[in-house]
């Protein structure tokens, strides 16, 4: 395959078999990424140290659904030979902070340059899914993780739903933000997909709408989810557990052959974080949510755990089935962050939709629910 325009080719396979549809929304960012794959794949590519051009790697934003995160899997499937790392933004944010930890319990002098030695050590590229700026502590280093990596060479890949210059957009202390925002479009060719398709969500020709009732019980539906739970439990006992971590405790009150059942009381209203989320991953391959609310204004921390949760699983490939009153856009239509969690709707109508049992990381349960 021709260096000039691997990418390109790769992509143009793929809508020649059918398995991708040509989307002239995504064009740009395929050029950028046959640049970078081409700078990546050079002679001189480690005489390039950290220049003032845009060649450090590239930065992919559009609406959710748009094919972001599969243009980057198709870069990755060309380049995952050479020295690189794919991962979630969740999963490289707390590895930092692991690694950080890590480095203060050793007395390094700097734990953020320890931190991301250890993480990137042997790469020389790094793709960051799902990017995305939340939590005011994140806000604060990643300028300096950023600066590091590029002074390390390492290019970048990073897709996210938000363009540079709305990242973090109304957070605390933005204005210690704004270099950062200022150094991803200084260093990264920055390409937008445009608005179009958005390939999660399927539509049912024949009635015209959306089909994620697979395993999206609406009206909610007590005995659906329950007979659901038996299917995938394959008759083994059904357990509650505690789970221990960092001085932390969590109940869950029914699992069992790694299925369980919550309530979204139970995983967005108390006071939960990503790391509670990864420690119930940790012992679950398919989650059921039931009692999903409608969530108003003054809900938005709320809204903002259900969308981290969601982006945690998706991101695990866990299955996943809602119960609800309400379709999922209208689940968080108004208030801070609303905007964001149209990706969240966007994975829901993915996840809940039987196709998604090909992505599932436990393969026992699409053969469960085919016997």
């Amino acid at each position: 395959m021709s260096n000039s325009n691997a990418v390109s080719v790769l992509y143009k396979k793929l809508v020649e078999a059918g398995t991708v549809t040509e989307d002239h929304g995504q064009l740009n960012a395929i050029n950028a990424l046959d640049n970078l794959y081409n700078q990546i794949t050079s002679n001189i590519y480690f005489k390039n140290l950290f220049s003032n051009k845009k060649d450090m790697g590239v930065y992919i934003f559009g609406r959710v659904g748009r094919g972001k995160s599969y243009l980057m899997d198709i870069f990755y499937k060309l380049v995952q030979d050479k020295r690189c790392m794919r991962l979630h933004h969740h999963d490289f944010m707390k590895s930092i902070y692991a690694y950080m930890k890590e480095s203060r319990l050793s007395n390094h002098r700097n734990p953020l340059n320890h931190a991301i030695g250890k993480l990137t050590k042997g790469i020389s590229l790094l793709c960051v899914d799902e990017f995305e700026v939340l939590d005011v502590a994140d806000a604060m280093i990643l300028e300096k993780i950023y600066e590091i990596l590029f002074k390390k060479n390492i290019k970048v890949v990073l897709t996210s739903n938000t363009s540079p210059s709305n990242l973090y957009k109304n957070g605390l202390q933005r204005e210690r933000f704004i270099p950062y925002i200022n150094l991803i479009e200084k260093y990264l060719s920055v390409q937008e997909v445009k608005d179009g398709k958005d390939y999660r969500i399927k539509i049912n020709d024949h009635i015209g709408i959306h089909e994620f009732q697979d395993f999206y019980y609406l009206p909610a539906n007590t005995k659906l989810y329950e007979k659901l739970f038996n299917i995938l439990r394959n008759n083994n006992k059904v357990e509650s557990i505690d789970i221990e971590y960092n001085k932390r405790k969590m109940k869950i009150e029914k699992i069992a052959n790694r299925v369980s059942i919550f309530s979204f009381e139970k995983l967005c209203e108390e006071n939960l974080s990503a790391i509670d989320y990864y420690q119930i991953v940790n012992v679950c391959d398919w989650i059921i949510i039931v009692n999903i609310p409608e969530l108003a204004e003054k809900d938005r921390n709320k809204a903002k755990r259900f969308q981290i949760l969601l982006d945690i699983l998706y991101d695990k490939k866990i299955g996943l089935a809602l119960s609800s009153n309400i379709k999922p856009e209208d689940i968080y239509i108004a208030g801070d962050g609303y905007m964001e969690f149209r990706r969240t709707v966007s994975r829901i109508y993915e996840m809940t939709n039987k196709d998604w049992l090909n992505k599932l990381k436990n393969k026992n349960f699409k053969k469960l629910l085919s016997s």
